[in-house]
């Protein structure tokens, strides 16, 4: 009886020795870089910007995550491109409250449509963060085309080259090139269009109306993107739980004898 007591004993605590090292893991998980790419180009107008950026700060505030790190940063494009904000680590409501706030404050310029400037000013703000980073994830949101498409599709290829994992989309409007969209810019493909979406593995792509569609597609797009991960543990992990937990039923029955 004494040996079982001390092999139950140990089994108890390898269990809970492992489920330690698991929270710890888990609680020491990398940042998720979320990189929103806005165009303000002059067929937008300064009505519908002031829509779309509404549409992001109230879906931001509202729906980032604040049980894990999330890196926000926001580049905004016409005929050249802003990284209007770089790097923002969510911690807290506090700091998502300000987030918020800076996006519902973005200016508008108007002008072009480059597509091109759009994908290397996020690539090198992205590139600029000092995190350990475990996911990088883009949302590009346009109602044009741009200017030189091939050009563009590089940029998106260094962009994915520096380390982005997926590229999603929303076509705002009757003006864009959809095909374009969806089988040059999406990442990874072949683009998804359907939901529920296979988000990460497939970038996907949501063609909407207008600005006002725009603000309530950026809420479900961002829902998909920091849903909880499911996380489990390892097989080893597991096998040891539930041996410490036999070992502790065994306890107890031998106590109430």
């Amino acid at each position: 009886m004494r040996k079982i007591r001390k092999l139950t004993l140990a089994a108890s605590m390898a269990a809970t020795f492992a489920l330690s090292a698991f929270a710890s893991s888990s609680a020491n998980a990398g940042t998720i870089q979320l990189g929103f790419i806005l165009d303000e180009s002059g067929s937008i107008g300064s009505s519908n910007w002031n829509i779309i950026k509404a549409g992001l700060s109230n879906a931001v505030n509202n729906l980032i995550p604040l049980n894990s790190n999330y890196e926000i940063s926001v580049v905004t494009f016409s005929s050249s491109a802003t990284a209007d904000i770089q790097n923002f680590l969510v911690t807290d409501a506090a700091s998502r409250t300000s987030l918020a706030t800076s996006i519902a404050n973005l200016g508008y310029s108007g002008g072009g449509t480059n597509f091109t400037a759009a994908f290397d000013t996020m690539r090198t703000t992205l590139a600029a963060s000092t995190l350990n980073i475990d996911f990088s994830y883009v949302n590009f949101a346009t109602d044009g085309v741009t200017s030189n498409e091939a050009t563009a599709i590089t940029a998106r290829n260094n962009l994915i080259a520096a380390g982005v994992d997926n590229i999603s989309i929303e076509g705002i409007g009757s003006g864009v090139d959809t095909a374009y969209l969806q089988n040059s810019i999406c990442y990874p493909g072949p683009c998804d269009t359907t939901s529920p979406y296979n988000f990460p593995t497939q970038g996907f792509y949501i063609g909407v109306a207008n600005a006002t569609a725009y603000a309530a597609a950026i809420e479900n797009k961002i829902r998909v993107v920091t849903q909880p991960n499911n996380t489990v543990p390892e097989p080893a992990s597991l096998a040891l739980t539930g041996l410490g937990l036999f070992g502790i039923a065994m306890s107890r029955r031998r106590k109430a004898a």
